[in-house]
């Protein structure tokens, strides 16, 4: 799955999270053909000033290189936000490209108050809300479980 992402760190950090029990299995996907092509991990968030929010984090996401224009990773995030609402989660976070992830709602983070404990340039991170209203008065700093420090 290393072809899939844009150094091998990335393939490792979902090791580690699969390793550590920290992926959220009903909302980590996998895309196959007859063998995988695509992958995105869905993780466990926290935020501390607003213990009973569900926050899943978003990526990384990858698909091999011979297959990135078949919209797979775009399938791969619209499945796994699904997912994320049927679990009951209140807000997905994302590390990434504010042009691209646009394209499924996401939104600057800093416009609910909300940052990252991995320090990412502000208008990289970003929120895409499960429900309307699910951060009303919420805001803090997003905690990343530890393999996101590590790697």
């Amino acid at each position: 799955m290393t072809a899939a992402f844009d150094s091998e760190t990335e393939a490792e950090l979902v090791d580690v999270l699969r390793e550590e029990g920290a992926l959220r299995p009903d909302c980590s996907l996998v895309a196959r053909d007859e063998t995988v092509v695509g992958y995105v991990a869905v993780s466990e968030g926290e935020l501390p000033g607003a213990p009973g929010l569900d926050v899943a984090i978003l990526g990384p996401v990858g698909v091999v290189p011979d297959r990135q224009d078949e919209a797979i990773a775009t399938e791969l995030i619209r499945t796994a936000m699904r997912r994320c609402v049927q679990t009951g989660g209140d807000a997905v976070v994302v590390e990434g490209d504010p042009s691209f992830y646009r394209q499924f709602g996401f939104e600057p983070a800093a416009a609910y108050g909300i940052d990252s404990d991995l320090d990412p340039a502000e208008e990289a991170f970003l929120v895409w809300p499960c429900k309307p209203g699910a951060l009303s008065g919420v805001e803090g700093t997003v905690r990343h479980p530890i393999p996101f420090h590590a790697l």
